[in-house]
C-alpha cells in the first residue's frame, strides 16, 4: 500500500486535519460508510470543517467514494482502495484485539462497530513499576545495578548485579538482556523476576560486546515436506512464502525462544512428528542448531 500523503508534525494544523482523513479512509474501508456526523462526534470539530475534510478526501481519492443524496451518506464505491497503512488488514486484527482486550486508546479507536472475536488471554506477570522504571533508567543511561533475582535454580531471590543493555520479548515474557558480574557474561533475566533494586551505579561495560544480542540470525522456514502438496501450498500462503521459503529474522540470543515459540526448537523433534501439527519445518536446522548451543 502506498501512501502518497506525507504525514504533519503533532501539533500542526495540517496534522489534525491528516488524522481526519486517516479516520475517513479507515471508516470507508472497514465500515463502508462515512458522514459529517462521524467526523463531528468523534473528533469535537465542526460540521463545516467535517465537510472540508470530506472535500478534501474526495480530492485525494475521488474513486473511493460516493455520496448516497437520500441517506445523505458517504458510501465506499467498489473501485475503493486504501490510501492510509492504518487500514491495512494487520492495523485492523490489531485494533479489533486491542479492542477485545480492552487496551485500544479511544483516541486511536476508529472502529465504529467490531466482530465478536474470541481471544486467548496469556497470564499477566506482574512487573513491578519501580523495578522497570530503574531498569530503563539504566539501559538509557549506561549504568549497573544490583538486583533481587529469583532463579529457579535457588530457593531464595538473590543478589546479583547486572548492567543492562535491551530489552527482549519472547511472545510471552519480557527479558532484560544484562552483563551478569557473577558469572562474567551477557544473560537473559526474566523482568518479573526481579524482586528489587538497588541505586545505580556507572558502568563500563559495553553493550557492543554481547554477541550473541548483536548477531542476527536468519531462519529459513519452509512447508512440512511430508505435506501433501495442496497441503504445503496452504503453508505457503499461510506464512508468504516465495519459492517454498520465507526468512524470518531473529537475534541469537532470543533464538531460543523463538524457536520454542515456533515449536521447531530440537525438543519438538519436527521430523518425527504428526507433520499436520508441525505444519513448517526449519530448512537450515543444523545451521541454527549449532548457533543454538553456541
Amino acid at each position: 500500500m502506498n501512501n502518497k500523503f506525507s504525514v504533519k508534525k503533532p501539533g500542526n494544523n495540517k496534522w489534525n486535519q491528516e488524522r481526519r482523513l486517516e479516520f475517513i479512509d479507515y471508516r470507508l474501508c472497514w465500515a463502508g460508510h462515512i458522514n459529517r456526523a462521524d467526523l463531528v462526534s468523534f473528533f469535537g470539530i465542526s460540521i463545516p470543517q467535517s465537510s472540508l475534510d470530506l472535500s478534501r478526501y474526495c480530492e485525494m481519492a475521488k474513486d473511493n467514494l460516493k455520496y448516497d443524496r437520500h441517506s445523505k451518506i458517504y458510501r465506499r464505491s467498489p473501485k475503493y482502495k486504501p490510501i492510509y497503512p492504518i487500514c491495512s488488514s494487520e492495523s485492523y486484527l490489531n485494533d479489533i484485539l486491542m479492542k477485545a482486550q480492552g487496551t485500544l486508546n479511544p483516541t486511536r479507536d476508529y472502529l465504529e462497530k467490531a466482530p465478536n472475536i474470541s481471544c486467548f488471554m496469556p497470564p499477566r506477570r506482574k512487573i513491578n513499576f519501580d523495578v522497570l522504571s530503574m531498569i530503563v533508567d539504566c539501559i538509557l543511561n549506561q549504568k549497573s545495578l544490583e538486583i533481587s533475582y529469583q532463579t529457579m535454580n535457588s530457593e531464595d531471590p538473590e543478589k546479583r548485579r547486572i548492567h543492562p543493555h535491551a530489552l527482549g520479548f519472547d511472545g510471552i515474557r519480557w527479558h532484560i538482556r544484562a552483563f551478569d558480574d557473577k558469572h562474567s557474561e551477557f544473560r537473559d533475566f526474566v523482568l518479573s523476576r526481579i524482586y528489587s533494586v538497588g541505586k545505580p551505579e556507572e558502568s563500563d561495560v559495553d553493550p557492543n560486546e554481547d554477541m550473541k544480542w548483536n548477531f542476527v540470525v536468519s531462519l529459513k522456514i519452509g512447508p512440512n515436506p511430508k505435506l501433501t502438496p495442496s497441503q504445503q501450498k496452504a503453508i505457503e500462503i499461510d506464512y508468504g512464502m516465495e519459492n517454498g521459503e520465507v526468512v524470518y529474522k531473529c537475534r541469537q540470543a532470543l533464538l531460543f525462544y523463538t524457536l520454542r515459540l515456533l515449536r521447531l526448537s530440537p525438543d519438538d523433534d519436527v521430523d518425527n512428528d504428526d507433520p499436520k501439527k508441525n505444519q513448517i519445518i526449519l530448512k537450515n536446522k543444523d545451521e541454527i542448531f549449532m548457533l543454538l548451543r553456541m
